[in-house]
C-alpha cells in the first residue's frame, strides 16, 4: 500500500503537468509548436473541452454568426415590383449583444441553423409577415470567421475585420405563397 502512494502521486503530478501543457499549447495549436504536438494533446483537449483557440482570449471570443436574408418582391411575371430588401438576424450581426431581450435572438438564430430545415419552417412564414407584400424569402446562415493567430501577427498591416472570411453553409428559399423549397447546401 505504501509502494502505490507514491505511484498514485507521480501518475497525478504527470496528469497535471499534461494538462497544464494542453492549456498552454492548444491556443496556438496552429504555430509550429501546436502542429507538432497536436497528435497528442487535440484529441484530449477535444474531450475535456480545452480546445479552444486563441480567440477565446479575445474581446469577442466567438465567430460572427447571422442569418441574412433577401426579401423579393415579384409579380406573376417574375419581375421586381419593389426593390429587395436585404435584413440580418439578429440585427445586430457584428457587434456585441448584451441586452438579456437580445440575446434571445442569438439562441433563436442558433437553434434554426442547427436544422436548417428550420429556416423554411419558422423563420420564412414569420419574415413574409413581416413584409406583408413580399412574394418570397432568400435566407442563409453566414458565419464571419477569425483568422489564426500567426496571420493576424504576420499581416499586422491589416485588420481582423479584413482577414476574416465568410462562409455560406445553408441557404433556404421560402415562398410568401406558402410553397417552400428544398434546402440547398453550398
Amino acid at each position: 500500500m505504501k509502494k502505490a502512494v507514491p505511484l498514485f502521486k507521480a501518475l497525478l503530478s504527470l496528469w497535471i503537468v499534461y494538462n497544464i501543457f494542453t492549456m498552454l499549447v492548444m491556443p496556438n495549436v496552429g504555430a509550429y509548436f501546436g502542429r507538432v504536438t497536436s497528435r497528442f494533446i487535440t484529441p484530449y483537449a477535444n474531450t475535456v473541452g480545452l480546445n479552444a483557440s486563441w480567440n477565446f482570449f479575445s474581446p469577442d471570443p466567438a465567430h460572427t454568426m447571422y442569418i441574412r436574408y433577401t426579401v423579393r418582391y415579384l409579380d406573376a411575371d417574375g419581375n421586381e415590383t419593389k426593390e429587395s430588401v436585404e435584413g440580418y438576424f439578429p440585427e445586430e450581426k457584428n457587434k456585441g449583444v448584451s441586452a438579456p431581450s437580445r440575446k434571445r435572438d442569438l439562441y433563436a438564430m442558433r437553434f434554426m441553423v442547427i436544422e436548417p430545415k428550420r429556416l423554411r419552417i419558422l423563420m420564412g412564414p414569420w419574415l413574409c409577415k413581416q413584409y406583408p407584400e413580399s412574394t418570397s424569402i432568400e435566407m442563409e446562415h453566414v458565419i464571419e470567421t477569425v483568422p489564426p493567430l500567426d496571420q493576424v501577427v504576420t499581416l499586422k498591416d491589416e485588420t481582423v475585420k479584413d482577414l476574416s472570411q465568410e462562409l455560406q453553409f445553408v441557404r433556404e428559399f421560402y415562398s410568401c405563397a406558402g410553397e417552400a423549397n428544398d434546402e440547398v447546401e453550398l
